[in-house]
């Protein structure tokens, strides 16, 4: 699958590669899930099955489950590195910027984790990294001056900036690169702010990226909640 860039295509096209995803990375979030903050980002991957990117997208509500949760997330995609990749500036990582949503059925989270086992059925099913097109790191703001916000059904659940991380995404990055090898087409999902909770099906959910005013829109990104097909 070809990554698509808003507005003109970029002069060299990305195929997606691995979906990185980095939890616990605002505090407040951390709180309301009764987390202990970390000391080095907690990182889990999404299989192929699970992208869908675009600017109009659908989920599907997965008929396992009776809690599906939204956490919208700041998506970066990354120019690759390899291994040990230095934590110099955001131009020698960052290719893009995009939003996203990291879909989970909470309730198979729970369980699962109660039980010491592995939960990667309940964030990785199909349609569980919804990604909007991205914003060419050339042309979008410098990455301190980014936030985003979501709406369902046109209220506004979750809404962050960049500030409010606690990993920066050199600091992300470098420590992924030291166990996994970056190519080009990776993206990184780079945590969810407080607001996360419950969709139903006929949701409709905007996400928007924007400067650290909601009001200079950058990017549009639409997604509704269907039943499963």
């Amino acid at each position: 699958m070809e990554l698509l860039f808003e507005g003109d295509h970029h002069d060299h096209p990305y195929e997606h590669g691995t979906i990185f995803c980095v939890g616990r990375n605002y505090v407040e979030h951390i709180q309301e899930l009764g987390n202990e903050v970390p000391k080095d980002p907690v990182v889990f991957v999404k299989p192929d099955c699970a992208l869908r990117h675009g600017s109009y997208n659908i989920a599907e509500y997965p008929p396992q489950t009776e809690a599906l949760e939204f956490e919208g997330e700041l998506v970066l995609l990354l120019r690759g590195g390899g291994r040990n990749v230095p934590a110099f500036g955001t131009a020698d990582i960052i290719a893009g910027y995009g939003v996203g949503l990291d879909l989970t059925m909470r309730d198979k989270q729970n369980e699962f984790k109660s039980k010491g086992l592995p939960w990667t059925l309940s964030k990785g099913f199909d349609g569980s990294a919804q990604v909007s097109h991205f914003i060419p790191f050339e042309s979008a703001p410098p990455f301190d001056e980014l936030g985003f916000s979501l709406f369902i059904n046109g209220d506004l659940r979750q809404r962050a900036t960049t500030n409010q991380m606690i990993f920066s995404p050199e600091m992300m990055v470098s420590y992924l690169s030291r166990t996994c090898s970056l190519k080009r087409g990776d993206m990184l999902f780079t945590g969810t702010p407080k607001g996360t909770g419950p969709l139903g099906i006929g949701d409709k959910i905007v996400m928007q990226l924007h400067t650290t005013n909601p009001s200079e829109v950058l990017l549009d990104f639409h997604v509704e909640v269907i039943e499963w097909r």
